[in-house]
Formats: C-alpha cells, sequence, structure tokens
C-alpha cells in the first residue's frame, strides 16, 4: 500500500471533484483554486502524485487521477460524508457547522472505526 500525505489526498479529492463537476481532465489553474495555493505548489504536488502513480498529467491536457487514485479519492469522500452525518445524528452539530470537521476526520486511517460509522 502507497503511504500518502493528508495534502497528497487532499489533492486527489480536489481533482475528484473538478475532474467530476467539468467532466474533463482537472487543469492546474482549477486546481490551483480548489486547494488555495500557487500554480507552482500544484505542479510540484502534481509531479509527487505522478510518481506514486496516483494521477496521469499530459501537459497542456491537464490531470487525471488514475484506478487507485480515485479510489481513493472516492474513499475520502464516503468517510467525509459519513462524519457528517454522524456528526450531525448523534452528537447534535448543525449541518452548518460539520464540514470543517468532517474534512480532519475524513483522514483517519482506521478500517474498523470507519465501518462502525455506518
Amino acid at each position: 500500500m502507497i503511504k500518502i500525505s493528508e495534502t497528497e489526498e487532499n489533492y486527489l479529492k480536489a481533482i475528484f471533484k473538478i475532474s467530476e463537476k467539468e467532466d474533463r481532465p482537472a487543469s492546474t489553474n482549477a486546481i490551483s483554486a480548489e486547494m488555495n495555493t500557487s500554480a507552482a505548489s500544484v505542479t510540484d504536488m502534481i509531479k509527487r502524485l505522478s510518481e506514486k502513480a496516483l494521477v496521469l498529467h499530459e501537459k497542456y491536457r491537464g490531470v487525471v487521477l488514475t484506478e487507485e487514485g480515485a479510489r481513493i479519492a472516492k474513499i475520502l469522500i464516503r468517510k467525509h460524508r459519513l462524519w457528517e452525518v454522524f456528526l450531525v445524528d448523534k452528537l447534535d452539530f448543525s449541518w452548518d457547522e460539520v464540514h470543517a470537521i468532517a474534512e480532519q476526520l475524513e483522514h483517519i486511517q482506521s478500517d474498523s472505526l470507519v465501518e462502525r460509522l455506518l
């Protein structure tokens, strides 16, 4: 299994969301805007993710997730949603409070904990 950082996970999630919304590869500029960072930082991260075989990048065409990159992004999105529901249903948070908390909790690596959220 590939070891990836929270930041790398967030980039995968951003690329997934952009690609889904725009129905095409994610541009460096779109990723930069989504991640609120410089284009140079995005380029560096794309290189790292490419070396880990999580994205494919064609210059001037954009970035797409590999099968493994998409799998990781979908897991993160699923965990995020599960945490949001848990926080609202079990801990009485309101929906407008839970997004930022779920952003932190989605990175927890315990499969057994996530299974218990179901």
